[in-house]
């Protein structure tokens, strides 16, 4: 409890930092900006640590977190005394203030109990997650040390892991407890931002007489992007209880649900005959995580998957920061002055605060700097066509820009310099279409509730009609991309025909999605209504997922998945721009049914509005099955024990182990090297030799010790150090060669073999634990015999490399 209360005052402290920004910078919001605060508070304390990190100027630990919080709050504090406030603004920030700290605080209790449930940090890629944590938490230097490369710089993006360390060394809690305290924050600063930013977009939308109704619109965000899930959850369900019918499941593309026909084990049910669940939610373990893989060849991940999961990823540590991007960009849009040069020179802060929140973006999560930033200039490039003529308006737009542009790349730098990106180009894709019912599973909650736009702001076919001409560009020019690219390269027969029937129908329907609602904004813009920016996020949103059915990003899984990584990272951020969408949509049909809002004169609009309710609430109710069965699931009816230190698991399970952990945390120097076991597993055979019979790594226990403490070792993960280094020979020829040394320090005979590769790679500690017992039966060298042994706890140990004296003799 102590931890939790830490961490909660140390995100209002963070909330504190940010908000006299905020208050500025969002001004245009109706709560000012208050929802958004923390994620702006962490990325003021984090930027000036990173940066000041590099310069050697903080020192490591604790103390150099709580010297950047010191210098960013004096900072605050700067900017709020010189801010003239008027009466109505602060009254617009203490309410903002309240909504804002009791969403985040509600939030973060209720995640933290959900998380309490399951805290184990095992399995996935959480050892990854916890790895980047800990590595920016123990680093004697910046940028990072890889701790499962040792002597290697981290190649990731992990500003975001560097956030939630700096919200961990506030709090003063282990890593292990900072790991889950970070879900938890990131979850509650979503949930406020989403009411900072829906909020402001229904009040905009909404007409003043109906105004009570935006409102609603903040927690139907919360609803739709943080809790509803893929409507594949129902068939699941009803398939746990035996309850199915065949043609329907074959009709939605779920016959993966089906009991296997004899002799077939592929793509069906193969369990036993009978009740597939022993309650009234599915208990087959982890059912939830086909709900993210119902698109075959790709990962459909939405926010209420990656909360349920556990996993620490970059994606999922962004949702707050493209908040806040999306917050930004509104307030730039709402604005009543041109945005050129001359402002930028006459308020140089503004440009260099754009370019450390877009910038971010990039360090955060690569995937978001693109789409956001466009959302900027999208947003900034509309702000000055209502006050400019077209051509100066996009000029004025890109001389502002630039300024922030600049900033980005140069605050970032230290970071940009180290960091390899594995994505080699943009490709056509010409594989087979997401067949429309998978599309209505993974995104018709949040998809079908934002075009519903379309009802709730119609301005009237008369003006609809020459935007919509205009706004064609934006379905038609991807796909003459998409023919020209694909023709250029000799692939168009091929694609055309692998799309399939099925295929070609759900690019239809998504481009004529993002060509109406384009329609729609272009024409509530040019009629300054407030309904614009609402309609263009959901523009948006359509346009990436149709995108990513044309295009992908060429990286590491081009000869297996290609577009994996397109549709996951595109259509996550997809999930929450039409979730902010319709949020507004529901509020705005809410208010017309109400009979307090008429869309039209004839009253046709009214009429349409209370017909799109009822198919809409069942919609939504029927997203919500995902979550309320994930979460039974995965704490088991709420009966499991509960904890916060994601390492409890270890204690309880194997204390020994977990004493090893904690010494090597508490007496290795933070820049230390261990060796420990590569992970790969050793056999004896017939003749009494020690052979090789698994090279697998990834996804099991190696690299622990780097993982749970940030030393480093010789080798981690190999494929997943391939894909953020590069598949490259060399890179290959690199790591199999480490594993070979560090495996040699195990299974060989000779101490000056061991002795050799402990100093190859300026490591002073080995290890033997419950993965090296494992991994490499039979004798170990005598360690004792010339290592010190300077930890033991039953039948584990950890050695020291003496200096002061020969191995053996000439």
């Amino acid at each position: 409890m102590e931890a939790v209360l830490a961490a909660l005052l140390a995100s209002l402290a963070l909330g504190a930092i940010g908000l006299p920004l905020a208050a500025v910078l969002l001004r245009r919001l109706p709560d000012m900006g208050a929802g958004l605060a923390v994620p702006l508070g962490l990325l003021t304390v984090s930027l000036p640590y990173f940066l000041l990190r590099v310069a050697d100027v903080l020192p490591p630990g604790r103390g150099g977190y709580l010297i950047a919080a010191a210098l960013a709050g004096a900072g605050a504090a700067l900017v709020a005394r010189n801010v003239r406030w008027r009466r109505a603004d602060r009254m617009r920030l203490l309410l903002g203030i309240v909504v804002a700290a009791s969403v985040y605080f509600g939030a973060f209790l209720a995640y933290t109990a959900f998380r309490s449930y399951n805290p184990e940090i095992a399995g996935t890629e959480q050892p990854m997650d916890l790895l980047f944590l800990n590595a920016t938490l123990t680093s004697p230097e910046y940028p990072p040390r890889d701790p499962w490369l040792a002597g290697e710089p981290v190649s990731y993006y992990y500003f975001g892991y560097l956030q939630t360390g700096v919200l961990t060394a506030i709090s003063g809690v282990p890593a292990s407890v900072g790991y889950n305290l970070g879900l938890a924050a990131t979850f509650a600063a979503t949930a406020s931002g989403l009411v900072s930013v829906a909020w402001a977009l229904a009040r905009w939308a909404l007409p003043a007489r109906a105004r009570g109704y935006a409102a609603l619109a903040p927690a139907a965000a919360i609803i739709l992007v943080l809790f509803v899930g893929s409507l594949s959850a129902v068939f699941e369900w009803a398939a746990a209880h035996e309850r199915y019918s065949e043609p329907l499941y074959r009709a939605f593309g779920v016959d993966y649900l089906l009991p296997c026909d004899p002799g077939a084990t592929a793509n069906c049910y193969a369990g036993p005959a009978g009740a597939r669940t022993s309650a009234w939610y599915p208990t087959e373990y982890w059912f939830w995580w086909r709900g993210s893989r119902v698109i075959p060849g790709t990962i459909t991940e939405f926010p209420s998957f990656s909360f349920l999961l556990g996993d620490l990823h970059p994606h999922v540590m962004a949702l707050p920061l493209v908040t806040l991007a999306t917050g930004i960009a509104l307030a730039l849009w709402r604005g009543r002055v041109p945005l050129t040069l001359r402002r930028a020179r006459a308020r140089p802060w503004e440009p260099a605060v754009l370019g450390a929140i877009f910038g971010a973006l990039a360090f955060q999560n690569a995937w978001d700097v693109i789409t956001f930033s466009a959302l900027l200039a999208l947003a900034a490039a509309a702000r000055n066509a209502r006050l400019m003529p077209g051509g100066r308006a996009l000029a004025g737009t890109a001389a502002f820009l630039a300024p922030a542009g600049a900033a980005a790349l140069l605050l970032y730098a230290p970071w940009w310099l180290t960091f390899s990106s594995q994505a080699s180009g943009l490709l056509p894709y010409v594989g087979e279409g997401t067949r429309p019912a998978h599309a209505f599973l993974q995104f018709g909650v949040p998809g079908l509730a934002a075009a519903t736009l379309l009802i709730a702001a119609f301005p009237g076919r008369a003006r609809l009609g020459p935007p919509a001409v205009a706004a064609g560009w934006v379905a038609v020019v991807p796909f003459v991309g998409w023919v020209a690219f694909a023709a250029a390269r000799g692939d168009l027969a091929t694609g055309a025909d692998a799309r399939g029937a099925a295929g070609w129908v759900t690019l239809a329907a998504l481009g004529l999605a993002a060509w109406a609602l384009s329609a729609l904004a272009l024409t509530l813009a040019l009629g300054r209504r407030g309904a614009a920016p609402a309609a263009a996020l959901a523009a948006v949103g359509f346009l990436l997922l149709y995108g990513a059915e044309l295009f992908f990003i060429r990286d590491i899984f081009y000869g297996s998945v290609p577009r994996l990584n397109t549709v996951f990272k595109l259509s996550y951020q997809a999930w929450l721009l039409l979730g902010l969408a319709a949020s507004v949509a529901i509020a705005s049909l809410l208010a017309a049914a109400a009979e307090r809002l008429r869309t039209s004169p004839s009253g046709a609009g009214l009429l349409a509005a209370r017909a799109a309710l009822p198919p809409l609430g069942l919609l939504v109710a029927a997203g919500l099955v995902y979550p309320l069965l994930a979460v039974f699931n995965r704490t088991e009816g709420f009966s499991r024990p509960t904890a916060i230190d994601g390492l409890a698991w270890l204690q309880a399970s194997d204390p020994d182990e977990y004493a090893l952990t904690r010494w090597v945390a508490a007496h290795t120097p933070p820049g230390a090297v261990v060796i420990e076991a590569t992970g790969r597993r050793w056999a004896i055979d017939a003749g009494g030799n020690r052979t090789m019979v698994d090279a697998n790594v990834d996804y099991t226990d190696a690299g622990r010790i780097a993982s749970r403490t940030g030393r480093q070792t010789p080798i981690g993960w190999y494929f997943h150090e391939i894909q953020w280094r590069g598949d490259s020979e060399a890179n290959r020829t690199r790591l199999v060669e480490r594993q070979g040394a560090v495996d040699d320090a195990y299974v060989t005979s000779s101490p000056d073999r061991v002795v050799a590769v402990m100093r190859d790679f300026g490591a002073e500690y080995l290890v033997v634990g419950a993965v090296e017992l494992a991994r490499y039966p039979g004798p170990f060298p005598d360690y004792d015999a010339f290592l010190d042994r300077v930890f033991e706890s039953g039948r584990y140990r950890v050695y020291r490399l003496p200096e002061y004296r020969p191995v053996s003799a000439p």
